[in-house]
C-alpha cells in the first residue's frame, strides 16, 4: 500500500512539477524531450544543490553541451530544481518510465527543465 501511495504521489509531483516548469523556467533553444526510459543512476552533490540523472536512452542535447557522457544535470538557480531532484529519485526507486524536458546547459551539461514519470 506504501508503494502505491507514493507511487500516485510522484505522478502527482510531477504532473505540478511539468506545469511549474512550462510556467517559469527560461530556455536558451528549443526545448526537447528525450524518448521514455529508466533511470539507470542518479549523482547528487559537488557542493551546490544538483543532481545528474543518467538515463537509459540516447543524450538528448539541443544546445550542444560540452559535455555529453555525463548524463543530465539540474541548475541549482532553477525554481524546480527540487521538485526536480524528488520526481527523479521517485521515479528511481519505483522502477519508472520517464522522458526530460532539455534545454540548455548547465555544468557543460543538458539541462533538466522538466520531467515526466508513467
Amino acid at each position: 500500500m506504501h508503494t502505491v501511495i507514493l507511487s500516485k504521489a510522484v505522478q502527482i509531483i510531477a504532473i505540478v512539477g511539468i506545469g511549474v516548469t512550462l510556467t517559469t523556467s527560461t530556455t536558451d533553444a528549443a526545448e526537447a524531450w528525450s524518448d521514455w526510459g529508466s533511470i539507470a543512476g542518479i549523482e547528487a552533490g559537488w557542493v551546490e544543490d544538483t543532481i545528474a540523472v543518467y538515463h537509459s536512452k540516447p543524450v538528448v542535447n539541443p544546445d550542444n553541451c560540452s559535455v555529453t557522457g555525463g548524463g543530465y544535470a539540474t541548475n541549482p538557480s532553477d525554481p524546480g530544481h527540487s521538485l526536480f531532484h524528488t520526481v527523479a529519485l521517485g521515479a528511481f526507486l519505483n522502477t519508472k518510465e520517464v522522458h526530460l524536458l532539455i534545454s540548455g546547459c548547465v555544468f557543460s551539461k543538458p539541462r533538466i527543465i522538466g520531467i515526466g514519470v508513467r
